[in-house]
């Protein structure tokens, strides 16, 4: 039988706990327990705890049930009226015994109850048949028991006592002290051999509790290194759980495959995507559901490579949250096997804002592309409406603006124009307005970036918009295109579908671009005005030669047609005088006549010299006139020579009002008129048409057609020439042409001929800015 504190540890395996589903609160309350025991224990000590640890509430039970049985034994014996005094007396000490043990006094029960037992059976040992007394097995028992309640200690008393009585009884009976009804048969070898016997079971009953005791304290030992390590394992778990669920990664235990089996997602997933781990776990095709279309069939593409490749999958995906909104997930794992089945252990990592700033690198990189392509057209463009409209269709482009416009200032008329204005995909035609109107005016006034996130409508109308577009804006972002010294413009997109569509990015962007704008529109302007100022050069050398070469013309004909009237007149002078000496009056009228003619014709060449010398030099004040009502003044000039030659005129109708020189464009007409009735020819039916038709640019080009001899081509310039005479035997002085090529010039219109030997001649001549 094992000791009391033997048996205490062997009732008390019950209560060690191998389950890793404890947690560290219940672990700490188990570990409170387990010290205030031993410390209960390190200070209850009895004689037969033998100094082990036991629950003194197990020990307490397994004494009163001893005792329950021992009274139950005694109480047969008293009812079978076996020494019924003695039992009543031993049953009243066992009571007492009883009460002492359940009030915790167990070692004062126990040794009340085994000296109580020892007394009685000795009592009746010697007052009967001494160790042929049926009393004698009850001390064999005792003896038993002793080792039960007492332990080891308990053994050697009793089993000393036990043995004592032994061997007193012997030597008063064989001193004829004591007398029974065997003592006649009793021989001292019967003495020795039960003493014999008595203290071998005490030694073997001594020796099983040490080896039990032993093989407790080794069992106890082992028991606390594998709580030791329990605990330890444990206390790794609880780490390793806090350590899972403190990473902002989720770690995962899965089936690969597209309804591949979660069997476990770490809390940390509902703080990534708003759904709870029990989610994952309950439904394999829940992964699947929310991973972008886009990104699926790629994923489950590389996990699969990899896995049969032997490698760790490393993905990345988007994965809708329980908000509706996606985050991008790092996904890597690593396979394994479990239960024959292959199983993947991994991890989701949030890489969204890394993911955000990957996209806003590349799009930096692309936008500084992009400036950097604009800058090169910029450079290289010398057009500026091809220039402005390239910028504008790189920058649409860049910024996805679904309105985009590139307003420019022009400081003569005090205009804004929009070279460029993208809407909706329509390019519109430019529609000016004037400065002071308008969000533009109010962005190149404020001369830095406007940015208007959201509320567009209120926000832009606090700065005048005029909504020309054909749907509102929701975001829009406006700079001003500004050179070193002055705003020449504005850059202005709009986003018609969402909200915050622009930043502080995207306006220093446009900033960067609407500099390089400003400064490539400088440059063009200025090699415009250089251009312009060199052709304005080249036009008044080429006029400054040309003059130069009229002037030659000029004296070299003004000096030949003035010295034939002049000869002519020297001439018949002499002839003059020939005739008076002679007294032929008859031909003295006539050279008289002859001179009189050469002087006529030396003063209208001298006249007309004057009307065209004064040219561009002596105008009269310009003035509003309709056109018909000089056709009709110049008509008046030449009515003589139409009804001589009976020429029919035609005139147009809805001729404009000029603002012009009446007098001279009224010589204009009155020199083509009358040089078309000189080069009628024989025409049965002369015909004379004065129009006007409508050029693009809105002013009129006039004209005076014939159906005379027309012109040969070769003469289609030198007409427009001094003294240059189709037919030197014609009437004139060969200047009227010219002098309507000096008249045109001079307001900024040009004169030119069509026409074809023997198909009549067309005049046409434009009046430049006389436009009324």
């Amino acid at each position: 039988m094992g000791t009391p504190s033997e048996r205490g540890f062997l009732f008390g395996q019950k209560n060690c706990n191998f389950s890793r589903g404890m947690g560290r609160t219940s672990d700490n309350r188990k570990n409170a327990v387990e010290f205030n025991h031993r410390r209960t224990m390190k200070n209850h000590k009895t004689p037969f705890s033998d100094n082990m640890k036991y629950n003194p509430a197990e020990l307490r039970t397994i004494v009163l049930t001893v005792l329950f049985l021992s009274m139950i034994s005694i109480l047969t014996l008293a009812i079978m009226d076996i020494n019924r005094p003695l039992m009543i007396a031993l049953a009243v000490v066992i009571v007492a015994a009883s009460l002492l043990v359940f009030r915790g006094h167990i070692a004062s029960g126990s040794w009340l109850t085994l000296i109580a037992a020892l007394v009685a059976l000795s009592t009746l040992v010697f007052s009967n048949n001494g160790i042929r007394d049926t009393a004698m097995m009850g001390l064999i028992v005792l003896l038993a028991g002793a080792g039960l309640l007492a332990g080891k200690t308990g053994t050697i008393v009793i089993g000393a006592l036990v043995i004592l009585e032994i061997v007193a009884y012997g030597t008063l009976e064989s001193l004829g002290m004591l007398y029974s009804q065997f003592s006649d048969v009793n021989f001292f070898a019967d003495y020795l051999a039960l003493s014999i016997s008595v203290s071998m079971i005490t030694a073997l009953q001594w020796l099983l509790i040490n080896r039990l005791n032993t093989n407790i304290q080794n069992a106890e030992h082992e028991l606390a290194e594998r709580k030791k390590i329990q605990a330890q394992l444990e206390e790794a778990e609880a780490l390793y759980r806090k350590l899972v669920e403190s990473i902002p990664a989720a770690v995962y235990m899965a089936e690969p495959g597209i309804m591949g089996a979660w069997h476990f997602m770490s809390p940390r997933i509902f703080a990534l995507t708003g759904y709870a781990p029990e989610e994952w776990t309950n439904d394999p095709g829940f992964w699947q559901s929310h991973v972008h279309p886009d990104d699926l069939e790629q994923a489950l593409a590389n996990e699969s490579q990899a896995l049969q490749e032997g490698k760790m999958p490393r993905l990345e995906y988007r994965f809708q949250k329980s908000n509706g909104e996606y985050v991008w997930f790092h996904d890597e794992s690593l396979a394994i096997l479990q239960a024959n089945a292959q199983i993947v252990q991994g991890f989701l990592l949030d890489i969204t804002e890394q993911k955000k700033a990957e996209e806003q690198l590349t799009r930096r990189i692309a936008e500084l592309q992009a400036v950097h392509g604009i800058s090169e057209k910029l450079i290289q463009r010398s057009d500026l409406q091809k220039l402005i409209h390239d910028t504008g269709e790189q920058i649409q482009h860049l910024l996805g603006a679904n309105n985009l416009l590139i307003a420019i200032h022009d400081p003569n008329t005090n205009l804004i124009h929009f070279p460029y204005d993208f809407d909706q995909g329509i390019l519109r035609r430019d529609a000016p307005i004037r400065f002071g109107e308008g969000m533009t005016t109010r962005v190149m006034e404020g001369k830095k970036p406007v940015i208007i996130e959201n509320d567009w409508q209120r926000r832009a109308g606090e700065m005048n918009v005029i909504n020309a577009t054909s749907l509102p804006a929701k975001s829009s972002v406006s700079v001003p295109i500004m050179t070193t010294e002055r705003v020449i413009g504005v850059i202005s997109a709009e986003n018609t579908e969402r909200e915050y569509a622009f930043n502080a990015n995207d306006a220093q962007l446009l900033m960067t671009i609407a500099s390089n704008l400003a400064m490539a529109i400088e440059k063009t302007r200025l090699q415009d005005s250089i251009k312009n100022e060199l052709e304005i050069q080249e036009k008044l050398v080429r006029e400054l030669e040309m003059k130069n070469e009229e002037l030659e013309r000029f004296a070299y004909t003004a000096s030949h047609d003035l010295k034939s009237p002049l000869i002519t007149i020297r001439g018949f002078l002499g002839y003059i005088e020939e005739d008076a000496r002679k007294g032929n009056f008859e031909r003295l009228n006539s050279d008289i006549k002859r001179v009189s003619e050469a002087t006529e014709k030396m003063h209208r060449l001298l006249t007309e010299l004057l009307e065209l010398s004064r040219v561009g030099r002596v105008a009269n004040e310009k003035q509003k006139a309709p056109f018909d009502v000089i056709i009709t003044e110049a008509l008046k000039r030449v009515d003589g020579q139409l009804k001589q030659k009976q020429v029919l005129v035609r005139v147009g109708e809805n001729f404009p009002t000029v603002y012009v020189d009446k007098e001279r464009i009224v010589e204009v007409l009155q020199n083509l008129i009358d040089n078309a009735i000189k080069f009628m020819g024989q025409q049965p039916n002369p015909c004379i048409e004065i129009n006007h038709q409508q050029m693009e640019n809105g002013h009129a080009v006039f004209y005076v057609r014939d159906n005379g001899i027309g012109i040969r081509k070769e003469m289609h310039q030198r007409i427009f020439g001094l003294f240059d005479k189709l037919n030197p035997d014609t009437e004139g002085t060969g200047v009227g042409l010219a002098l309507v090529k000096q008249i045109v010039e001079v307001h900024d219109g040009k004169v030119w001929v069509e026409s074809e030997e023997g198909m009549g001649s067309t005049f046409f001549f434009t009046l430049g800015n006389s436009k009324a």
